[in-house]
């Protein structure tokens, strides 16, 4: 049995048992057989439409609900005696357990984002810096402190680092004594800044750091979503959208993965100075897709942007006329016919490291940028 068939199997068996837990056995076999059928015919459908097995499995579980809420409501329409309908319900806390043991289960945490680092002033002695850009902070002794007015320059997706551990202890994310660095197996990442005396790090860090020893998968665009192991975090910045500052910022991870090797010189292309691309992708609303471009070598231009509700995406890039290819090997340096070669990639809804399944090249062979 390969890899991939025994998850999706022990998925499977870890939802059944829990759903039928706590039933008359004449009636738990009778439910398992139907909710099984149902399952498989739904992930039947599902692959169709371009899921892998083990992912259709997974979203026909997860539209079914909770487990805990199916054996409920087959126990009243079942009509149990009081008494055995009480103890499928104390059933339902320790069949958790064993449902968490078998991979069935996952615990979501929302972490609160901070989207502002501390302005740090810079300090020169003698001539006094000037402009409609400059901010003077302090003046003495012939030195002068000043900032910048681009709150650009700082802005980002930042998480508190006890907000972090906390969400993943049980996946071995611990802090340093001082506060300052986060560590997993043998890779370690720095604070970005300290404010009240915590330590709050780029969300992109953490990303890199989860990604070197545990298996990850990103959803939603809005408020993104990171499932590590069998926890998951939800970023919250409020009514505020972070999904292109949260995952272009992450665009060497996505990048590294892809290549099969790191790739730390790739920076994402600015939606205000660039050519904005439209493109019809067949995807359903609210998935990331991550279009790229290559300068050569390890040179990439990269830009993320969420389906919309006519299926849509909308990306930028330098060049103003893309043709989309089908795998990497097609990307190169030189323009063939007046027009850049380009990659579409989903990247949430899928694991990291089978990113490559997320490439895809929609009915539109071309586009030109407006």
């Amino acid at each position: 049995m390969t890899t991939a068939a025994h998850t999706t199997h022990r998925a499977l068996t870890a939802y059944l048992t829990r759903a039928t837990w706590g039933l008359p056995e004449t009636r738990r076999q009778e439910l398992w057989d139907e909710l099984e059928e149902h399952i498989l015919t739904r992930a039947d459908h599902l692959i169709l439409s371009g899921l892998t097995p083990t992912q259709a499995t997974a979203q026909a579980i997860h539209e079914l609900g909770p487990p805990a809420r199916v054996t409920l409501g087959m126990a009243k329409v079942y009509t149990m005696p009081k008494l055995i309908l009480t103890a499928a319900t104390f059933a339902l806390g320790i069949s958790a357990g064993l449902y968490a043991l078998a991979g069935g289960s996952t615990t979501s945490t929302t972490l609160t984002v901070v989207r502002q680092a501390p302005v740090k002033p810079s300090c020169v002695r003698g001539t006094k810096p000037s402009g409609d850009d400059i901010t003077i902070i302090s003046e003495t002794g012939g030195v002068t402190c000043y900032t910048f007015n681009d709150n650009e320059v700082n802005k980002g997706v930042f998480l508190k680092g006890t907000d972090v551990t906390r969400a993943l202890d049980a996946q071995g994310v611990t802090l340093s004594r001082d506060g300052r660095s986060l560590a997993l197996a043998d890779h370690s990442v720095n604070a970005r800044f300290t404010r009240d005396g915590a330590a709050f790090f780029d969300a992109s860090s953490i990303v890199d750091l989860l990604t070197q020893a545990r298996s990850v998968r990103f959803s939603g665009y809005t408020s993104p979503r990171v499932q590590v192991g069998d926890a998951t975090l939800l970023l919250n910045a409020g009514t505020e959208d972070i999904g292109a500052a949260f995952y272009n910022s992450s665009n060497s991870v996505f990048l590294s993965t892809l290549v099969g090797q790191p790739v730390r010189g790739s920076y994402f292309v600015g939606a205000k100075t660039s050519p904005e691309h439209l493109i019809s992708t067949g995807l359903k609303t609210g998935e990331a897709v991550m279009l790229v471009t290559s300068r050569g070598g390890t040179n990439f231009m990269v830009d993320t942007g969420k389906v919309d509700a006519q299926g849509r995406l909308s990306v930028h890039s330098p060049d103003r006329q893309l043709r989309f290819v089908s795998s990497l090997d097609q990307l190169g340096p030189y323009l063939s016919g007046g027009r850049r070669n380009a990659l579409l990639v989903r990247i949430t809804n899928l694991p990291l490291n089978n990113l490559k399944s997320g490439i895809f090249v929609p009915d539109q062979a071309t586009s030109d940028g407006r």
